[in-house]
Parts: C-alpha cells; sequence; structure tokens
C-alpha cells in the first residue's frame, strides 16, 4: 500500500480553554480545556488516517510535553516515528471567549540545535528505505536554531528516490524551500504576496505570480484563497476550484486539511485534477466543523460532487 509521510519540524501541544467573556488582568474561569498534538504535519496525517490512507508521521519533539505529543498521537492511531530531544516541545494556547465568539492565542516558539537537526535527518534517510513511501508533505514552520535550509535537504532527498514532496510553509523557509524543487507547494493568497512583495489583484495575476514561483524551482503551486477556493497551476494549465455555499464554523486547519487530501489522492496515483478536487473538499468539509484538522466522511462525500474543477 503507498504510504504518505509527513514531517512536523516544529510540532506542539495545543491547549484549547473554553472561557465565557474573558477579561485580560483578572482571573478567569475555564468551561472546558482540551489538549492535543498539534502542528501543521499533524492536522495533515489526521486527514489522511480519516480517509483511510497508510500514514506515517516524523519530526522532533522533546520533554515532557513531547511524551504527551506522542501519546496524543498514539491515542488517535496515527503511526509515528519522531526523534525525540532534549528540547522541550513547544505549547500553544488558544482562549476560546464563547460570548463574542473569538479567539485570543499564545503561541510558543520551539527551540532545536544542528546537532538535533543532523540527528533528524538521519533518522529520515532511515525512514526513506521504506520502499512504500511515495508522497512527502513537510509543514510548517522550522524550530530555532536548526539548519534553515533542512526542508531543501529533505526535499533533495526524496526527489533522489522518486518521492513526491509537498512542502506546506511561509515566508523565507519557503523561498529557501522552492530552490530544491518540490513537487508542489501550497501557500494561500496572503503568503503568496508577502513573498513577493506585492498585491495580487485577480485571479490572473495570482497565475502569473504562481509562474514566477515555478521558474525558481516548484513543480506545481497550489493556492488557496479562503472562501474563493484554490488555485492548481501546473507547467501545462490552470485548474480552478470551487466549492458550494456552506455553513462555516472554523478555518483553522482547513489549509492542511486541503493539503492532505491532495497528497491521499496522489498517492493513490489520482490525477492532478481530481487530486486537487479531494483537496478542496477536505478543506471545505473542515471548514463546516467545530474541531481544527478534522473532517467528517458524510459530510465530505455529500461535499465531493459538488467541488467544481476548470
Amino acid at each position: 500500500m503507498s504510504r504518505v509521510l509527513t514531517v512536523t519540524l516544529n510540532p506542539a501541544i495545543d491547549v484549547r480553554y473554553n472561557v465565557e467573556n474573558f477579561r485580560l488582568g483578572n482571573v478567569n474561569r475555564t468551561q472546558g480545556i482540551e489538549k492535543n498534538a498539534g502542528g501543521k504535519g499533524i492536522n495533515v496525517s489526521r486527514i489522511i488516517n480519516l480517509l483511510g490512507g497508510d500514514i506515517l508521521a516524523t519530526g522532533i519533539v522533546g520533554g515532557f510535553t513531547g511524551k504527551l505529543f506522542l501519546k496524543k498521537l498514539n491515542e488517535n492511531s496515527i503511526k509515528n516515528n519522531f526523534l525525540e530531544s532534549e528540547y522541550e516541545t513547544r505549547t500553544c494556547i488558544a482562549i476560546i471567549d464563547e460570548k463574542i465568539d473569538g479567539i485570543t492565542e499564545i503561541l510558543e516558539s520551539g527551540k532545536g540545535d544542528m546537532e538535533v537537526c543532523n540527528l533528524f535527518i538521519k533518522k529520515y534517510l532511515e525512514i526513506l528505505e521504506d520502499k512504500e513511501i511515495k508522497v512527502i508533505c513537510g509543514s510548517g514552520s522550522l524550530l530555532k536554531g536548526i539548519d534553515p535550509l533542512v526542508y531543501n535537504t529533505l526535499i533533495e532527498e526524496g526527489n533522489k528516490r522518486g518521492i513526491k514532496f509537498i512542502l506546506d510553509t511561509s515566508g523565507s523557509t519557503l523561498v529557501k524551500g522552492i530552490e530544491a524543487k518540490p513537487f508542489l507547494i501550497k501557500p494561500n493568497q496572503e503568503e503568496l504576496e508577502d513573498i513577493l512583495g506585492r498585491k495580487l489583484n485577480s485571479i490572473e495575476e495570482i497565475a502569473d505570480a504562481a509562474r514566477e514561483l515555478m521558474k525558481k524551482g516548484a513543480e506545481n503551486v497550489m493556492v488557496t484563497l479562503g472562501g474563493a477556493g484554490a488555485l492548481l497551476i501546473t507547467p501545462e494549465r490552470v485548474y480552478r476550484g470551487t466549492f458550494p455555499k456552506v455553513e462555516i464554523k472554523n478555518t483553522v486547519g482547513s489549509g492542511d486539511s486541503t493539503v492532505g487530501g491532495f497528497a491521499y489522492a496522489l498517492s493513490q496515483g489520482k490525477d492532478l485534477a481530481e487530486c486537487f478536487r479531494l483537496g478542496i473538499a477536505c478543506g471545505t468539509t473542515n471548514a463546516m466543523l467545530d474541531s481544527t484538522g478534522t473532517i467528517d466522511m458524510d459530510i465530505l462525500n455529500n461535499i465531493l460532487p459538488k467541488i467544481e474543477i476548470k
């Protein structure tokens, strides 16, 4: 069975507090708390797992929170092979105020060093000895202190083995990673504007901007556009994908869900249009749910035939 490998180099324990009428500088009582393994690559892993795909998650964890992170992955039946380091895995806190429908986030930055980075690359190369791995998804930011070009190494090693690499990161990490020739990158419109330093005011301008990144090394570019759907730019053509009007509850994790659906379909040998369709359907389904980085198969199966690809 074809396998997808996800790489999360700056994972987190996501802590969600539900607080009514949150007040700064005061004691606030929580109405509920959730702790989950977090990080963009973990959201991707969860989606592929729910789709019935064969998934292996890797990355770097450490300390007490790292052990809790792995425990949460195992509870969710997500196969994993992480490097355990001496650095504590970060915690990211979201305070949900249901009264005003607002979210306050407190995000730690993870730490590492070059030794940890080199040990992870060694583990990664050992994992790539598995001939069933057909797709790799590298998602999210990097630990402070590790090689800023580590994604380039991961992409190049995947390319040597004929494995398709999907890179979903942002800023300078994305700009540098493109040079290693990933199969697909997935910026959203804002991230694309950020790295190019200009506003993009039309579908044509977005497609032209994507082609600039293809000239720098990306083989294909998928740009998510929020409520306007997404674009997939390939060397042959531009695909526009849209979804039907639905009730949106939570857009956090929808981009990761899109990557998860795309990667799963790609691992199953589907053509790019069908990968794109499933990706948009997964992203839309996630946005219809309260939870982050998840899908409901009944909703997905209802949405999928309504996704228009032109």
